[in-house]
């Protein structure tokens, strides 16, 4: 077994890709090098459930460190209070369109209400039509 310090070692597994990223972003911004491979889960679908495929890896030499990273990252997101953070305002949200607010063109008022009433008329005249006509003699 090797003890090479630069050895990438398996530090957590994830639940999803996002939360291994979540955790890669959060050490590599300690200064502590960390990678997620996460291309078994993405091929290997049918054995997710059965194994771990979204570990997250650091160096030999940092794994004390890196697991002492993410106990305070967790132990510091449980007390977040999400009533008193401020999200600001979406830029790119536009506000809902009225679809009737009646300024539709006047033919196509008139279509949309009597268009369908007319249709079944027609229709059940052609079947009662075709259901009483007499046979040509």
């Amino acid at each position: 077994m090797t003890t090479d310090p630069d050895t990438l070692v398996d530090v957590i597994s994830a639940r999803s890709e996002f939360e291994a990223s979540v955790m890669v972003e959060a050490l590599k911004a300690r200064d502590i090098p960390a990678f997620s491979i996460a291309n078994a889960g993405m091929t290997l679908q049918w054995e997710v459930a059965a194994s771990s495929p979204f570990r997250v890896s650091v160096r030999r030499k940092d794994v004390e460190t890196a697991k002492e990273i993410l106990r305070s990252l967790k132990a510091d997101s449980v007390d977040i209070d999400w009533s008193t953070v401020d999200v600001g305002v979406s830029q790119d949200v536009t506000p809902p369109v009225a679809i009737r607010d009646g300024s539709e063109p006047e033919a196509l008022g008139w279509l949309s209400g009597w268009g369908p009433a007319i249709l079944i008329c027609a229709a059940l005249l052609w079947l009662l039509w075709n259901a009483f006509a007499r046979p040509p003699s």
